[in-house]
């Protein structure tokens, strides 16, 4: 048989998409393209790998078995090639990182620089993503997300738990007083977040003993930026809810006032995602080690200023 690895592996992607659209893209081929591989396959394994209906596919039979013994071939493969370079001198490849701007922003301050120097053969693609983006895999090996998977065949490993604070300038506070309750927020200028899934109209909160409840809020100004809300809240446009570890300085200086003694707040978790497999490739191991190793550290978020 002369079909080769590559084939094997689109194969594989299809058999999980189960869409000839999505796994072109993702492969950055045309639809025909693809379309004419697989036919090849078949022709060349002489088993029907796939029933095709309309717009719909799924596997034979015969292609689920087909499917056992190509993932079990390719996680062989990548394993047989990674070992001939693991160690922590030879370890090379690209890894695509996925995530949104504040922890792009965040993370390549520190975290980019020191891993490369750990590991200089390892190249890094960051790719900036819309949280829209985060629900199913985009095209990339890991995404660092605050936002779990729809796609139930991704793996989401916890790696950090953050807590957003309210917050506001003294200037503020001074001018339009200050609130005693999150509930009281509803009358006040709120600066929202547009980097979310959908425009925030309301604020989610828990107080130190996990009860949730939630407030509307509205404002005359919105970002996509915690920089920017951050810079917003300092000028006095109003009440922002940031993560803490983000503003511990400016709370420090004085310049910000944490709200509520910092009894209610918002708590996060943020996700490695990858694609679901037994096999993950040695530089993508490395580098998830790396991050957790680093968000670990107690003076991590020191760091930063």
């Amino acid at each position: 048989m002369s079909f080769q690895i590559n084939t094997l592996r689109m194969f594989c992607l299809l058999a999980e998409k189960l869409s000839f659209t999505e796994t072109a893209d993702i492969l950055e081929m045309s639809q025909p393209t693809l379309s004419r591989k697989i036919s090849q396959l078949e022709q060349e394994v002489k088993l029907r790998l796939f029933h095709r209906g309309g717009n719909q596919i799924h596997l034979t039979p015969q292609g689920i078995v087909f499917l056992e013994s190509c993932q079990r071939i390719l996680q062989d493969l990548d394993d047989t090639i990674d070992g001939l370079y693991d160690t922590s001198e030879s370890i090379r490849g690209e890894i695509t990182v996925g995530l949104l701007h504040p922890m792009g922003r965040w993370l390549s301050q520190y975290f980019f620089y020191q891993f490369k120097k750990l590991q200089p053969k390892i190249h890094i693609n960051l790719v900036t993503l819309h949280p829209t983006q985060l629900r199913e895999m985009a095209n990339c090996d890991i995404m660092i997300s605050p936002l779990l998977p729809t796609d139930l065949s991704l793996i989401a490993k916890p790696i950090l738990k953050y807590r957003r604070v309210f917050c506001a300038s003294p200037k503020y506070l001074a001018r339009y007083g200050t609130p005693e309750h999150p509930a009281q927020l509803t009358n006040h200028q709120c600066i929202t977040n547009t980097n979310s899934i959908k425009r925030e109209t309301e604020w989610i909160y828990e107080d130190l003993q996990g009860k949730i409840d939630i407030v509307d809020v509205s404002g005359i100004i919105t970002t996509d930026s915690v920089d920017i809300a951050t810079n917003l809240a300092i000028s006095g446009m109003g009440i922002a809810l940031i993560p803490e570890d983000q503003i511990s300085k400016q709370l420090a200086e004085g310049r910000l006032i944490q709200l509520f003694h910092g009894n209610f707040g918002q708590n996060g978790q943020i996700y490695a995602v990858y694609r679901s497999r037994k096999y993950l490739p040695t530089r993508i191991r490395v580098f998830m080690e790396e991050l957790q190793n680093f968000l670990n550290r107690t003076d991590a978020s020191d760091l930063l200023y």
